[in-house]
């Protein structure tokens, strides 16, 4: 941890509502706002963790963590971490305080949402991808592009990732991205497609 590290911005509420909605609910949160995307999740210990991009930090990673209190009682944990490093700046501190509110007020929304609307979400979002993925990108086409020139970023140009391909650009000449883009080479060739439309084209 850097020296001056801020720790990791954290909140917890309990909801009057029993654990099986809530996870149903958090599980959701994509089709309310595209810009969260679900990264992992594990049933068994009700953990899931979604990932929002940002400028120079790359990103961050949202856990979310629930625990039955009661039947009818859940705890929601909400914490946010940096993809790269830690949080050392006030201004860092407040863009994952604004992630935090919208994470809640999102699940919040869901909860109060009945069942047929979460589907009826659903379905407005798959005919979303469709009409998309008509004009999507290719995951060969975006391993080739990082293999020949992902060091000036162009595969981050191609993906729609345009502040992360400018950041390409600006350290292009450390050999930084160079080596940033044959990892980026290899995690395309490596993932499925399924994952890539999911990650790239919704």
């Amino acid at each position: 941890m850097a020296v001056f590290a801020i720790p990791n911005p954290k909140k917890s509420l309990s909801v009057d509502f029993p654990i099986e909605k809530v996870r149903e609910r958090v599980k959701n949160i994509s089709l309310l706002n595209s810009k969260y995307k679900i990264q992992s999740s594990n049933e068994i210990f009700n953990q899931y963790t979604y990932e929002s991009y940002e400028f120079m930090s790359l990103g961050v990673y949202i856990d979310i963590n629930l625990n039955s209190l009661l039947p009818t009682k859940t705890e929601i944990t909400v914490e946010i971490r940096r993809k790269l490093g830690t949080f050392n700046e006030s201004h860092e501190v407040t863009h994952a305080n604004n992630h935090i509110v919208n994470i809640i007020n999102y699940i919040a929304k869901l909860t109060a949402m009945h069942s047929d609307d979460i589907i009826k979400l659903r379905s407005q979002q798959t005919q979303n991808i469709n009409v998309r993925l008509q004009g999507s990108k290719d995951k060969n086409l975006a391993a080739i592009l990082a293999f020949f020139l992902g060091s000036l970023g162009i595969h981050r140009f191609y993906l729609g990732q345009t502040l992360i391909g400018f950041l390409y650009l600006i350290f292009c000449w450390t050999f930084i991205p160079l080596c940033v883009s044959i990892i980026d080479f290899f995690a395309f060739i490596f993932m499925s497609p399924n994952r890539f439309n999911q990650k790239y084209n919704s």
